[in-house]
């Protein structure tokens, strides 16, 4: 049975909950407002007598708000799941903001569905985008973060009977348009990136000819360049799997100019000196994208520019998803027009020589 106590001190009237039940240890918690002190004594009482009561590993505070839930995957089951769990965080801080304090047993489609809505009309992440809204692509990671909180709690915690967000339709994936480099427009950023600084123009070239996520090329370590060979070793990848990629000799030649000018001979290839800290080139990068004018294109794009240069020089769809890194070929079938623009160049020239056609 739950008791509610009210406390008067220097700092205000707070409600103090005490719940003891046989078969579980007492619980407390400390409210500012009765209602909500109430409300949770009643939601944790009734997870205690249908039996599927949790209290985390601390062992005092049960997990019944959305917020509870949320810090505890968090803490506790994010940094086994992914392996760049910070990616989530500005994630898990919305759905904290919007339903935080709901209880978890209170949670249904009907909430979820308006909070998507909300996802959709609210404008993107970046400052630098303001005037727009946000992409079906971050809606869907948005969603789907909550309900990998939402499946822990129904499958391992037994907190909830099922997932409200597996009823949630979520938005379409954006169709997949590959943006890549004209030939005018990579020779007038690669100008303007050397005219920036020496880091910037070494990070874009690699980029643009490695195929390199911004995170992989940020965190290459000189001792992962293989010199003789040509070859770059990307280890912290996004899907935790290293590969090698090779590059074309004067490309090479580029890193080597670079650690000579800049006195960088071990380490980290793309560090500051000065700080001992990584480069910000994100910032830099966007910064030059806005002084050549160059519309709808990010940093992303570099790797499909890689991608597409590939496929444009007769590279099949399988060596270009071993190249990116890809476990699978349906994440390059966005490439298939380009590369089926080359079959047709090759069969037509098989077969005009094979008959002598002129």
């Amino acid at each position: 049975m739950a008791q509610i106590r009210k406390v008067e001190n220097k700092k205000g009237i707070s409600y103090k909950v005490v719940i003891r039940l046989k078969g579980f240890k007492a619980v407390y918690k400390t409210f500012d407002d009765f209602k909500q002190a109430k409300k949770w004594a009643r939601a944790v009482e009734e997870q205690m007598e249908r039996g599927n009561y949790y209290e985390n590993s601390d062992n005092i505070k049960p997990i019944v708000t959305v917020k509870d839930l949320i810090d505890d995957f968090e803490k506790n089951i994010a940094p086994k799941k992914y392996s760049k769990p910070q990616q989530y965080t500005c994630m898990y801080d919305w759905w904290r903001d919007k339903i935080g304090n709901l209880n978890v047993s209170d949670l249904n489609t009907n909430i979820l569905t308006r909070c998507r809505n909300t996802l959709i009309s609210e404008p993107p992440d970046k400052p630098y985008k303001e005037h727009k809204t946000k992409s079906n692509s971050t809606v869907r990671k948005y969603l789907f973060a909550l309900s990998a909180v939402l499946r822990y709690a129904e499958r391992e915690l037994e907190i909830i009977d099922r997932n409200p967000m597996s009823r949630v339709d979520k938005p379409r994936k954006s169709k997949g348009v590959v943006r890549f480099l004209s030939d005018s427009e990579r020779s007038a950023l690669i100008t303007a990136c050397k005219d920036y600084s020496d880091t910037l123009y070494l990070f874009v070239m690699l980029a643009m000819f490695s195929g390199g996520r911004y995170n992989e090329l940020l965190t290459l370590k000189i001792e992962n360049i293989d010199f003789h060979n040509d070859i770059l070793h990307f280890l912290e990848t996004k899907n935790g799997e290293s590969r090698g990629v090779p590059i074309y000799h004067k490309i090479t030649e580029l890193i080597t100019e670079y650690m000579n000018k800049s006195g960088i001979t071990t380490g980290y290839l793309f560090i500051n000196p000065k700080s001992g800290k990584l480069h910000y080139l994100k910032g830099m990068f966007e910064n030059v994208i806005d002084k050549i004018s160059l519309k709808d294109f990010r940093f992303h794009d570099l790797r499909h520019t890689y991608a597409s240069y590939l496929a444009q020089n007769g590279a099949e769809l399988l060596e270009i998803s071993q190249l990116m890194g890809h476990k699978n070929l349906q994440q390059v079938q966005i490439y298939a027009h380009l590369t089926r623009k080359h079959t047709s160049k090759v069969v037509r020239k098989m077969t005009a020589n094979m008959l002598d056609f002129k």
